[in-house]
């Protein structure tokens, strides 16, 4: 096994999920369709809706407030604060501050990092690049997404996948003690492919998007889904990241305890387990409480098997993801 890339603390993490809750029956009444069959294309009995007053800020400030509760800290100790969102609060605005000023967290370093829906594992893997070679102690990473805001209600081919959620990661610089116990960063991928940006877009609202007054009028700011090609860019880029976190960490097939990856449907989940030749029961799975929560469903995955005492220590975790742009990202953690 290869030395680390960055080690680091991982004192507190938390969870922020909007109080409304869309489960099939109901979302099959106003599609015409049966929840069996929801359920059977997806993977997913319910999802978490945004209400009125919910936003990226808001998600993120309470899954970063209750990381910190976690980990008795205070809002003033934070260096950093990383927000992944493609759903910002504004457009032009960064919301990682916002998230920062409803935390408290006055003396933090705010930016916002938008990689779609593997954003969330790129705002670790930057976190941690951080705190290692910077003057950055102590960085909060968020994810905080709300996708179905731009989701049309007649669509099923979005309505039923996405959901909204938030969560946090409070990471801290690792102790100068090479024997102390902490986690250790050993492979990370990164990568992007912009040639297949059409295939999951809102094609108005930015500089180089249709003007909104030239888009349909009940939807200007509503997603288009290519949903077969991003399935099979999934698959395949997903088992590809696997593979290369594996060869570029020295892991044998028998090394990983934990594969986290983007929960964008059970099936693109079940093609890449059949496809990477590491078991099924190393796979954690929660699509069906969640739906596709966008840049946050790998970070709520890693918080709830933190907070479940699921990870040993030295439990080698594989994290992966992929989302529009295209974009993908993969890290290899051994828990400390």
């Amino acid at each position: 096994m290869n030395s680390p890339l960055a080690r680091f603390l991982i004192p507190g993490v938390g969870v922020a999920l909007p109080r409304r809750v869309l489960d099939n029956r109901e979302l099959g009444r106003v599609l015409g369709l049966d929840p069996a069959s929801i359920a059977a294309r997806t993977g997913i009995e319910e999802r978490r809706v945004a209400e009125e007053d919910d936003s990226a800020s808001s998600l993120g400030a309470r899954a970063a407030a209750a990381a910190l509760a976690a980990a008795g800290g205070r809002p003033e100790t934070i260096d950093l604060l990383l927000l992944s969102t493609y759903t910002p609060d504004f457009p032009l605005c960064p919301t990682a501050p916002l998230v920062a000023r409803q935390l408290g967290a006055v003396r933090a370093g705010a930016f916002d990092i938008n990689a779609a829906c593997a954003g969330g594992v790129a705002a670790l893997v930057t976190a941690a690049s951080m705190i290692r070679s910077g003057p950055f102690r102590r960085a909060l990473v968020v994810a905080s997404d709300l996708t179905t805001r731009y989701i049309r209600e007649d669509d099923p081919k979005t309505r039923l996948v996405f959901g909204d959620g938030a969560a946090a990661l409070l990471i801290e610089r690792a102790p100068e003690d090479p024997a102390a116990r902490c986690w250790s960063l050993l492979a990370v991928d990164l990568g992007a492919d912009g040639s297949g940006a059409h295939l999951f877009r809102v094609p108005a609202g930015g500089s180089a998007g249709r003007p909104l007054n030239g888009v349909r009028s009940h939807a200007p700011l509503a997603i288009e889904m290519n949903g077969r090609a991003i399935f099979r860019f999934g698959v395949e880029k997903g088992v590809e990241v696997l593979d290369r976190l594996r060869r570029r960490a020295g892991l044998g097939p028998g090394d990983v305890a934990w594969v986290i990856p983007h929960q964008a449907n059970l099936r693109i989940i079940s093609a890449m387990i059949d496809r990477s030749g590491i078991p099924k029961d190393r796979w954690y799975v929660n699509i069906e409480r969640y739906g596709n929560t966008a840049s946050s469903s790998v970070p709520i995955a890693l918080a709830e098997l933190v907070r479940a005492g699921r990870i040993a220590p030295g439990d080698i975790v594989l994290l992966v993801a992929f989302g529009a742009g295209l974009t993908w990202s993969g890290a290899a953690l051994r828990a400390g």
